[in-house]
């Protein structure tokens, strides 16, 4: 069983004083700090012998451990706590079957009492992946704080990325929410490009990629910048550009650089995969909006 799926299992069980702990715990937890019972004690607004009663209970519960004399949090508490407050807000009822499985993030559906079904993503950035991340982006910092920081900090930064593409383009899907180290999607139904699936016109497809594109950076003031066939999904006739943390905004001192990679990428894996050919500089002065047409 995964942690999301444990996280959802005890999301019942736990009591408040865990609650407040876990809370507490996590306030606690912001830099590479591992708080002890006292400094817990404090955040969670709780005496000494109930936050040290409630820690241990969240240790055997795989929400936190035990760290030298302090405690860290773990994925699966961070879960937790993202889940009851999609709960509390009427969000989602119950987590569903796994969509994705990835490097960086996980994808489950998560369905309202409705019925309604959402993708819930999950990240799990850790340490390795920080490098390939500063690549895009300025760095305020010398480094990031934590694991947990890097994962709160993506998942907002996708959350605020797709609110900004909202209703410019059905090729991006729609936020709904965003807590912790996750975002709550509307589903899409399709399959990655990168499994090379059969498409009604290739041709097609390429100009509604590139077309999303110029979108997201004229519209939006937005560069995808980690844009591949891994990220792109299809049903055969529509496309969805998923997958927004790593985006800057058109005035990042990077940003055309990184709309170059884009594009060249992109272009690459359509000539590779569709022997579809799309000269590189005509797309991207149409993605920039120095042209108003590919041919």
């Amino acid at each position: 069983m995964s942690t999301t799926e444990n996280a959802a299992r005890v999301l019942k069980s736990l009591k408040d004083e865990e609650w407040r702990t876990l809370a507490g715990l996590e306030r606690a937890s912001s830099g590479f700090g591992t708080p002890d019972i006292g400094r817990i004690s404090r955040t969670s607004r709780l005496p000494p012998e109930r936050a040290r009663f409630a820690t241990d209970a969240l240790e055997k519960k795989g929400l936190a451990m035990r760290k030298g004399q302090g405690f860290v949090l773990t994925k699966q508490g961070v879960e937790a706590m993202a889940l009851k407050d999609y709960v509390k807000k009427d969000l989602i009822y119950a987590l569903g079957a796994i969509i994705a499985k990835g490097k960086e993030s996980d994808v489950y559906e998560a369905l309202t009492e409705e019925g309604t079904v959402y993708a819930l993503k999950l990240y799990k950035i850790g340490r390795v992946s920080f490098t390939s991340i500063r690549k895009t982006r300025v760095v305020e910092s010398a480094e990031f704080k934590s694991w947990m920081t890097a994962n709160y900090d993506a998942a907002r930064r996708e959350y605020h990325a797709l609110r900004k593409l909202e209703g410019l383009s059905q090729a991006f899907p729609r936020a709904v929410a965003y807590s912790r180290s996750t975002v709550l999607l509307e589903e899409v139904s399709g399959v990655r490009l990168s499994q090379r699936p059969i498409l009604e016109d290739p041709n097609s497809l390429l100009r509604k990629v590139v077309e999303s594109m110029r979108i997201a950076y004229v519209k939006a003031d937005l560069v995808n910048a980690d844009l591949s066939e891994y990220n792109i999904l299809t049903n055969g006739a529509s496309i969805w550009l998923i997958d927004w943390p790593q985006a800057v905004d058109a005035s990042h001192p990077n940003a055309r650089d990184l709309l170059d990679h884009d594009v060249k990428v992109v272009l690459a894996f359509f000539r590779r995969a569709y022997s579809v050919n799309l000269d590189q500089e005509k797309a991207l002065g149409y993605v920039i909006g120095k042209s108003d047409s590919l041919e």
